[in-house]
């Protein structure tokens, strides 16, 4: 199973176009968590369109003409609304599909600004998905627009206090993991985002929460770069990739044989 999260900017142009087809065809995802994007079929110069086996949603952000998606392949989709942030928060519940046994819930998350800023107004969309906790395991991607990893002391961007307690939150109570930090234990976050007043700096804002008992499965998180991505978004691509579901149940119990015969 492949999960990928990404910003299109503004949901592309005549010149910047292109976006649902080329992570399709190049990243192959299962599940694509799209923000500042509009429907494939309204999207310029786009060809991709998705199946009528595959699920789908979008939401427009207030007035804007883009907004946020969720496409799942030869999947069925269940949409869940979280009131007051239509078009910033947009997914449902993920049923009957060919590369996960069990049903999920999912979201596109957009961090919007709000009126109370970017951190605190996280906490409080985190406030609405709380009550959907208990139902199915939950997973959360997208632009959260605030550090989405722990940053280390050698960071050249510094964490603010805020940022730590939605990672903690997420942590603690909602018992998700960031998919990038847990694939790559001890390393500075990769840069997601190349801010136009300062492309060099490492932001790492846009990744992908999985339950943390979702990391057996979990076997890279990659942040994709390169000119052609480049030129589509100031944001880059994340790619979390799964083994199925069955190949740890078989590695299990391939583990416990061997523990078993190698005792006296």
């Amino acid at each position: 199973m492949r999960i990928v999260t990404y910003n299109f900017l503004r949901a592309g142009s005549l010149k910047r176009c292109g976006h649902w087809s080329r992570v399709i065809r190049s990243l192959k995802p299962d599940l694509l968590l799209a923000q500042e994007c509009r429907p494939p079929e309204t999207s310029p110069g786009e060809r991709f369109r998705h199946g009528q086996r595959d699920g789908f949603a979008w939401q427009a952000t207030g007035t804007r003409d883009w907004g946020s998606g969720l496409f799942a392949r030869s999947a069925s989709l269940v949409p869940i609304a979280i009131p007051d942030y239509d078009g910033w928060v947009v997914g449902g519940q993920i049923r009957n599909t060919l590369w996960l046994e069990r049903p999920f819930i999912v979201f596109s998350v957009h961090g919007p600004a709000g009126e109370l800023g970017y951190i605190r107004t996280m906490q409080h969309i985190l406030d609405r998905i709380a009550a959907l906790r208990g139902r199915a395991d939950l997973v959360l991607g997208g632009d959260f627009n605030i550090a989405v990893g722990y940053r280390q002391p050698r960071d050249r961007i510094r964490m603010l206090r805020g940022e730590r307690d939605i990672l903690d939150r997420l942590t603690n109570e909602f018992e998700l993991v960031s998919c990038w930090q847990a694939a790559n234990p001890d390393r500075p976050l990769a840069q997601t985002l190349r801010w136009t007043g300062n492309p060099s700096a490492p932001y790492h804002c846009d990744g992908i929460f999985v339950p943390r008992s979702w990391l057996p499965l979990l076997i890279s998180c990659r942040v994709v770069r390169g000119s052609r991505w480049k030129q589509l978004s100031d944001h880059n691509p994340v790619v979390a990739e799964f083994r199925e579901e069955q190949q740890r149940i078989h590695v299990n119990e391939g583990l416990a044989s061997r523990a078993y015969l190698s005792q006296p």
